[in-house]
């Protein structure tokens, strides 16, 4: 499967990589364009991929395409372009809805994906915009292209600004608590990289462990707390203070930006 990605920063970058380290594709069947020619023989030397010349080169060589430009790019860049029916357009464009890829593509043809951060070590929680019009095989492609950064879930549009709460920006409150920790535990004398190793790690299996688990996090809460103990006090200090309410007021002011940002 040729894979090609019209722009190459970041998020496309942590995609390809994805792509090749899980043997989805291989090196030479990815193709990419860039803005600059500079840029374009920079990522060959260092990735060693091709780069083509043109947006509409990078549509002729590949079966798949990823629309990976900036969200204001995207009339200008797909305005000339012809997209034959048959290729499978992936968007990750951030903002661009499905209304706005049907200004320029088939009904038939398109996803709108949104990986989070964490794609950079292959740990996206990756959302697929529900489209009814596509096919079985197309829908298969696209869940394992994304499968090989992270998990997947599909949903239908409306869902995504709760999903970029739940998971987009989510990371960014996760990071903080992390944080936290490590610098309470400073407090007591433990160096900040050795804090932040364990308290990353305590995040890191603990969200493996509900996703592994079939047990509720409310009941992996309990089988920690021993009656009396000090988890205990830990809980019902964090519930005395505030800490559950403040978290859904955190995703509720999310989804409210979202929802402003994208009817603008």
């Amino acid at each position: 499967m040729n894979i090609g990605f019209i722009g190459f920063g970041n998020m496309a970058k942590t995609i390809a990589n994805g792509l090749i380290n899980e043997e989805v594709t291989q090196k030479e069947r990815v193709f990419f364009s860039t803005r600059t020619k500079e840029s374009r023989q920079k990522t060959e030397k260092e990735w060693g991929i091709t780069g083509v010349e043109s947006n509409q080169a990078v549509i002729d060589s590949a079966d798949v395409i990823i629309l990976a430009m900036k969200p204001h790019q995207f009339d200008e860049v797909l305005q000339p372009l012809t997209i034959p029916k048959e290729k499978l357009v992936i968007s990750v464009a951030a903002g661009v809805t499905s209304t706005k890829l049907e200004e320029h593509l088939s009904k038939n043809q398109y996803f709108r994906v949104m990986p989070n951060l964490n794609a950079q070590v292959q740990a996206s929680m990756t959302a697929i915009v529900e489209n009814k019009e596509v096919d079985s095989r197309q829908k298969e492609v696209v869940e394992t292209l994304f499968s090989a950064i992270g998990e997947v879930v599909f949903i239908p549009e409306e869902q995504l600004s709760v999903f970029i709460a739940l998971a987009g920006s989510s990371p960014a409150i996760v990071f903080l608590m992390i944080d936290t920790l490590a610098r309470s535990a400073v407090k007591y004398g433990m160096s900040k990289d050795t804090a932040t190793k364990i308290a990353a790690q305590a995040v890191l299996g603990s969200g493996k462990t509900v996703h592994e688990s079939a047990t509720s996090p409310w009941d992996l809460i309990d089988q920690v707390s021993s009656p009396g103990g000090i988890t205990v006090e830990a809980i019902l200090n964090l519930m005395q203070s505030g800490f559950s309410g403040s978290l859904i007021q955190a995703v509720d002011k999310m989804v409210e930006k979202d929802n402003k940002l994208s009817n603008n």
